[in-house]
């Protein structure tokens, strides 16, 4: 790392996020972020979190002027053609709401900062939304869980190393395997060759670190339309700078849709950090009761995560539901057996994890693949429907499980995050309509933390 580091020029030191802020409000404009899971708000707070996506649901945002709100998809649990027509649905009703409330809005795709996804999904963006003609920035970094790029190469930074996300368990992923970790190769293989070198440039933490931010400006505005830009960020220095010139390039005019993980969103909208919540705090009115996390993911650090909570914390019940019974038998019985030893677990104040068998089962394709996890999920879905208590909290563990759990299981159509538990895990509150109002609903994505953090979690929301 340091080896890289030392050819860098120093980073700005500058606040440039209050005047990212400014530029934004100035803007009169909605910020759209369709998010493809549920774990995309892990670095903001305060903002709306919709599960429906109609013309109406939008033109009430927008009458009521609302500056931010993310739209959860869900739609990597789903096959590349399902994701598509949804991301056309979004937009389409996007641009009848506009049209009906002459509102201006930026769309921001935000996906996995571990490059899992449908990046398709921009080109639905760009034909529906008529932005075939602007640039497309792509800005995969989040600081809160290592990723960073440099030299157009997505690294993870773990103690002190960087580590590209090739030579990790993710770029495996059974349903989103890839094989570059250079974001440029990543988008050609992404997109079998129809993007080419000629169409993508980057833009480098050299380039962003020696140019004022007018300069940068100018320098985005002359990027050819139809273009791709890599974007390279090490910190949030980097990327508040860039944030910044990217929003007075809009103002003059250019046409700017984005493919961003989490960290771009406080930067573009010039969200000031929030210290990180506490329950006694934040919460003083909290049940005694006993809390619930769930765990769906399966990625290797979530099932790392799991068995570190299952070795250290001896207090805890712990439930496994078998994935070879839900997928081969009638499952009501069966779940509503475990949800019985759930609900007297709560009520008698004792926290409980469930969890599924962490044999990975796969099918013959991916779309069988994901069908596989959709009926999975499902499952837990049925599950929580079977719990009559409402717990002190419940911590859903993976991006599909907590999508899941939230619309499907609890009834969420409109809340919102109210911050972060931990480093790049949101809390939403959930609203009226759901089947435990004001429950405190903890969003652990499947690729955050280190081995320890779910137990740390799970100590915390004990106090």
């Amino acid at each position: 790392m340091s080896d890289i580091l030392n050819k860098l020029p120093e980073a700005d030191t500058f606040d440039f996020r209050s005047k990212n802020n400014s530029l934004f409000t100035a803007s009169e404009r909605t910020c759209i972020v369709i998010d493809d899971d549920p774990t995309g708000n892990q670095t903001v707070y305060d903002i709306p979190l919709l599960t429906q996506w109609s013309a109406e649901t939008f033109t009430r945002e927008f009458t009521n002027k609302t500056p931010v709100f993310f739209v959860l998809t869900n739609s990597r649990s789903l096959s590349e053609k399902r994701s598509t027509e949804i991301f056309e649905e979004v937009c389409r009703n996007i641009l009848k709401a506009a049209k009906i409330t002459k509102r201006n809005f930026t769309i921001i795709s935000r996906s996995d900062s571990t490059l899992r996804g449908h990046f398709s999904e921009v080109k639905a963006i760009k034909k529906t939304c008529g932005f075939t003609d602007g640039i497309t920035v792509f800005a995969p970094v989040m600081f809160e869980g290592g990723r960073v790029t440099v030299n157009d190469t997505h690294y993870i930074l773990e103690n002190k190393e960087l580590i590209p996300v090739t030579d990790t368990p993710f770029s495996k992923d059974h349903t989103f395997a890839y094989n570059n970790a250079n974001l440029k190769a990543y988008l050609k293989e992404k997109t079998h060759g129809k993007i080419t070198d000629e169409e993508i440039v980057s833009l480098s933490i050299e380039t962003i670190r020696k140019l004022t931010v007018d300069e940068l400006c100018q320098h985005i505005q002359n990027i050819a339309p139809e273009t791709y830009v890599t974007l390279n960020a090490l910190n949030y220095n980097d990327l508040d700078k860039v944030a910044q010139a990217l929003l007075l390039a809009e103002k003059k005019g250019k046409k700017i849709i984005y493919r961003t993980s989490s960290s771009f969103i406080p930067s573009y909208i010039g969200q000031q950090p929030k210290p990180l919540l506490t329950l006694k705090v934040n919460t003083p009115n909290i049940s005694e009761k006993g809390g619930l996390t769930i765990v769906g993911s399966y990625v290797a650090k979530s099932s790392s995560q799991l068995q570190y909570v299952l070795e250290n914390n001896t207090e805890i019940m712990s439930l496994v539901i078998d994935v070879v019974k839900l997928l081969n038998t009638d499952t009501r019985t069966y779940l509503k057996s475990i949800a019985t030893i759930i609900d007297d677990a709560i009520d008698s104040g004792k926290d409980v994890v469930v969890y599924t068998s962490r044999a990975v089962i796969t099918g013959e394709n991916i779309d069988a693949s994901i069908e596989i996890a959709s009926k999975v999920s499902q499952a837990l879905v049925s599950l929580v429907h079977e719990i009559k208590s409402s717990p002190k909290y419940l911590v859903a563990k993976g991006g599909i499980t907590s999508h899941d759990l939230a619309t499907k299981g609890l009834h969420m159509k409109r809340s919102e995050v109210v911050g972060q538990i931990l480093a790049g895990i949101p809390v939403w509150k959930m609203g009226a309509e759901t089947r435990f109002p004001d429950l405190l609903y903890i969003v652990f994505p499947g690729n955050v933390g280190n081995q320890k953090t779910l137990s740390e979690l799970i100590q915390k929301l004990r106090l």
